[in-house]
Order: structure tokens, then C-alpha cells, then sequence
């Protein structure tokens, strides 16, 4: 995901560079000239900006409104970065269109969280624009539809975007392929494949409104801690809640269930078998089999092999085991989605450092 920095300070660019070079998605396009920033915008479309506000030749709110009528430049999410907190300032931006501030001298931890929480929200902007061109709407109304579910969906995103996950948002990408994977072994329906990988993302939306410090421990949690964590089934359900659009209704399923074992034995309501919904028990396989696979603070990231293995000894007792057979049958197709993002990774790693 592109992220526009303009500052006229080399030393800012460098430092929010190296911020955004810690987040696996975030690709840095930094300007220290604005009107450069501009133009660089009339041909691309970055999903977020970071916007100084004083600057000599153009302030931040001068920048701000020329890029708000640009083409494809309404929507992108703009964090205004300044040293004056007067509120004048806060009110002008606000009415341009800014969606987040930082007042200098900049907190690292809170501006890598602030910056991860536009991120997340500006994936929802893009996951629904995909989801509205591949159902090709042809006349207006359609599109107004689509329009309203785009602006939904970020409205509940943004309920809980107060904290996030710093390793929330490769997550999700990952799970959307090994959920259609497994969704196309059961031989579903093409378009409901397609709607489980689009819906798969929102799984874990309910950690975004767990605290910061919860998310971003870096030690194996206390009975507490986890006790807390396993609220995000029913945070994420709560925030999809009520939705006319299937999609978020599919997402709601996801969020409240995924935890659920087969036998019973889960979280948050202990369903068992088929009342667990088919879209929860495909989420919960891809989601413990990518959680595996994937480094975390506390421990390396497990051997597919090992992670293969889990799954064959969790089948019908944690698992669906209609589930994990779906996915046990294309691993050429796992092994090459994990290749893939290990491989983002490790470029990633190489970048910040």
C-alpha cells in the first residue's frame, strides 16, 4: 500500500520513512516539495497520506485541498502532521477532509498504531471497491448501492479502529487465500467462493477495539490478557451487526465464530458441528494454519509440515474435518500462497533494515 509523505524536513522524511519501513504493507513515496507531491498525485493514487503542515512554499492545508479534487483522491485517508495545536488549524483540516492528527514531537508507538488504523481502513475502502467491479454494476442505482456499502463498511470499521494489530493487516490478505482455497476444494459456488475470500479480512475486526498495549505484547498473555483477547468474537460481531448487505453479514458469522471448535469445546457460544456456520469453519482452519505458519514475537513461525500435522491430530475435534481435507488436498496451492508471503516478508525485513 502506497503511502505519500510530504515535509520539507529531510530529517521528518527520513524518520516517517523508517516508521512505514517497520509495516510489512506500507510502501513510503516520500516529497519534500508539495507541489511535486501534486503532481506525482495526478497520475497515482496512494492510500494514505502523511501531510506536513508547515511548509514554506505551500502549507499542509493549501496541500490538503488540492489533493482532495484530485481524481481518486476524495476517499484516501490523510493524516495532518503538525506543530501547532491550535484548534483553528484542526477545524480548517477537518472541514478539507483530514481524518487523523499528530502533533510533533512525534510519539513512535502512537504514530505506528495511528498509521496502521488508516491502513485497515483504507483495505476495507479497496476490498469493497473490488467486491462492487466484480459484480460489474451497469446503472446508477447499482452503483449506489455499492457506494452505501463501501461507506458501511468503513463506518464500522472505523468504530473499531482506535487500536490495531501491527500484524493485523498481512494477516488478513493471507487468510483471504487460504479461506478461498479451502472454499473451492468444498466445491462451493464460484460466487460464494469469491464472497468468503472478500469477507475472510474482517474476521478478527474485533481486536482492533482491544487496547494497544494487549495486542502489541510481545510474551505469551496472561489468563487476564486472554481472557480479554477472546472478547474479539464478540467485539467483531457486534461491529457487523445488523447489516443488510451480505457481505457483512457473511464477515459477522466469520468474526462471532471462528474460534468455535467442532466438538464444541470453543469460544465465545461452544457450538458444535454443522451450528457452527460453514463460513466460520472454513475461517477457523485457514486462520490457525496461517497464526502457525507465521512468526510472532514470542516464538518462530511453524514448519508447514508441523502445521499440517496440528491439523490432522485438531480434525473433528477442533476442525471441520471436511475443512482441513479441503485444505490437505491442494497443498501445492498452501505451499505456494506461504511461499509468497514469506518471500513479502523477508523483502520487507531487508527494506527496514
Amino acid at each position: 500500500m502506497k503511502v505519500l509523505i510530504v515535509d520539507d524536513n529531510p530529517l521528518n522524511l527520513e524518520l516517517l520513512t523508517h516508521v512505514l519501513g517497520t509495516i510489512a504493507v506500507a510502501q513510503p513515496v516520500p516529497f519534500a516539495d508539495p507541489e511535486a507531491a501534486l503532481a506525482w498525485c495526478a497520475g497515482e493514487v496512494p492510500d494514505l497520506v502523511l501531510l506536513d503542515y508547515q511548509m514554506p512554499q505551500m502549507d499542509g492545508l493549501e496541500c490538503l485541498r488540492r489533493l482532495r479534487v484530485l481524481p481518486g483522491l476524495q476517499n484516501v485517508p490523510v493524516m495532518m502532521l503538525t506543530a501547532d495545536s491550535s484548534q483553528a488549524v484542526r477545524h480548517e483540516a477537518l472541514r478539507l477532509g483530514a481524518n487523523d492528527f499528530l502533533t510533533r514531537p512525534l510519539n513512535h508507538t502512537e504514530l505506528h498504531a495511528r498509521i496502521g488504523n488508516l491502513l485497515v481502513w483504507r483495505l476495507g475502502q479497496n476490498q469493497l471497491a473490488e467486491h462492487t467491479e466484480r459484480l460489474g454494476y451497469a446503472v446508477q442505482q447499482a452503483e449506489a448501492r455499492a457506494s452505501a456499502r463501501t461507506t458501511e463498511l468503513v463506518q464500522r470499521l472505523l468504530e473499531a479502529t482506535q487500536r490495531r494489530d501491527p500484524d493485523t493487516a498481512a494477516h488478513m490478505t493471507r487468510i483471504a487465500d487460504y479461506a478461498l482455497l479451502i472454499a473451492r476444494q468444498l466445491r462451493l459456488d464460484d460466487s460464494l467462493c469469491q464472497q468468503i475470500a472478500d469477507a475472510a479480512p474482517l474476521h478478527d475486526v474485533g481486536k482492533l477495539a482491544l487496547p494497544d498495549e494487549l495486542l502489541c505484547k510481545t510474551d505469551v498473555l496472561s489468563q487476564d490478557e486472554l481472557a480479554l483477547m477472546r472478547t474479539h468474537a464478540e467485539k467483531g460481531a457486534a461491529i457487523l451487526a445488523d447489516s443488510d448487505v451480505p457481505l457483512l453479514q457473511m464477515a459477522a458469522q466469520m468474526a462471532h465464530s471462528h474460534h468455535e471448535h467442532f466438538d464444541g469445546s470453543g469460544y465465545p457460544q461452544g457450538l458444535a458441528g454443522d451450528a457452527i456456520p460453514l463460513v466460520a469453519r472454513i475461517v477457523a482452519v485457514a486462520d490457525v494454519f496461517d497464526s502457525l505458519t507465521s512468526a510472532k514475537p514470542y516464538r518462530p513461525g511453524w514448519e508447514v509440515a508441523e502445521a499440517v500435522q496440528y491439523l490432522r491430530d485438531q480434525r473433528g475435534s477442533q476442525f471441520d474435518p471436511d475443512c482441513v481435507d479441503a485444505l490437505l488436498r491442494d497443498m501445492v496451492g498452501v505451499r505456494i500462497i506461504h511461499t509468497h508471503y514469506e518471500q513479502q516478508a523477508h523483502r520487507a525485513t531487508r527494506r527496514a533494515a
